[in-house]
């Protein structure tokens, strides 16, 4: 198959681009960068500029599959600005993606968009929440972030596209991303959970989120899921297991919720809203995961 992604040189893109080449698929990617352009016979680079809703259309030239990951990182500060360019980016490449797809002639018959889990209630205490258990309003501002993607992505479908979303929990990697981040202040001796501590922190490992994307391609699914692992688990028993994989024991009390706040403004619902997801769908559809408990994962992504 060739497949199309986008967002192909960020964390999740990398692993994913790396994972379907080693399964003999070719990859084309989108870049606003020239000079991040390779042209390997798997791995063909091309431009688009979503500021200025521009596309090399070359990029869908044989395409099966399309794979959508790109986006304004969600973790910054979230000013006026910053919170207009997370939207703006996810909503606004969609579209240039779509009206690419209207405008072209085409091979592509299968469409996966991101989404992410913070779609979800918060600091919901029920069963794992279910893909088609969303709720009408969204519960902060990551919320209605997720709302618009997934509302926009809905246009692959009308055009008569095969359409998946995956809503993406927190994952974890050994560079990069969420857990080099709760990681740093454990190996100084300063770790602690936040909040309360209790918030479920619904996780999965970056090889099985790439195995996720790759099963969902290669069996051409539809419909949306949750790319989470089995086994969620709260906040601070997820810093006293990283504390105990690294060897240093998380001791101090948790960092309250107005700190976080203070310290981080209105991007801490990032780490202080609680999603419990459910990875049966994606379970049931045949997919067998290579981390569903914390600490092996922790062990392997972990130095």
């Amino acid at each position: 198959m060739k497949i199309l992604i986008t967002g192909a040189t960020g964390l999740v893109g990398s692993k994913l681009s790396e994972v379907l080449r080693a399964a003999g698929h070719k990859v084309n990617y989108l870049t606003s960068r020239e000079e991040a352009i390779k042209s390997e016979p798997d791995n063909q680079g091309y431009l688009w500029d979503v500021k200025a809703m521009t596309i090399d259309p070359g990029c869908i030239d044989g395409v099966d599959t399309i794979i959508h990951l790109a986006g304004e990182s969600v973790f910054q500060r979230w000013t006026d600005e910053a919170k207009e360019k997370i939207m703006a980016s996810r909503v606004n490449s969609t579209q240039l993606l779509i009206n690419l797809l209207n405008d072209t002639n085409h091979n592509v018959q299968h469409a996966i968009t991101a989404s992410a889990i913070g779609i979800y209630p918060d600091k919901w205490e029920g069963p794992p929440m279910k893909e088609n258990e969303v709720p009408p309003t969204a519960d902060n501002f990551l919320g209605e972030v997720c709302v618009a993607w997934e509302s926009i992505g809905m246009q692959f479908k009308e055009l008569g596209l095969k359409h998946a979303i995956v809503r993406i929990g927190i994952v974890l990697s050994a560079k990069g991303g969420a857990l080099e981040q709760m990681a740093k202040p454990v190996k100084l001796y300063a770790g602690a959970g936040f909040a309360s501590g209790k918030m479920w922190q619904s996780w999965v490992a970056i090889d099985d989120l790439a195995g996720i994307f790759k099963h969902i391609t290669e069996n051409q699914l539809q419909g949306t899921y949750n790319g989470v692992a089995p086994v969620p688990v709260r906040n601070r028993p997820l810093m006293e297991t990283i504390g105990k994989v690294l060897d240093k024991p998380v001791f101090l009390p948790n960092v309250p919720a107005f700190m976080m706040k203070l310290m981080l403004g209105e991007m801490a619902a990032t780490v202080l809203s609680s999603q419990y997801a459910s990875s049966s769908k994606i379970q049931d559809s045949g997919y067998s995961f290579k981390f569903s408990e914390l600490k092996p994962a922790l062990e392997k992504y972990l130095d």
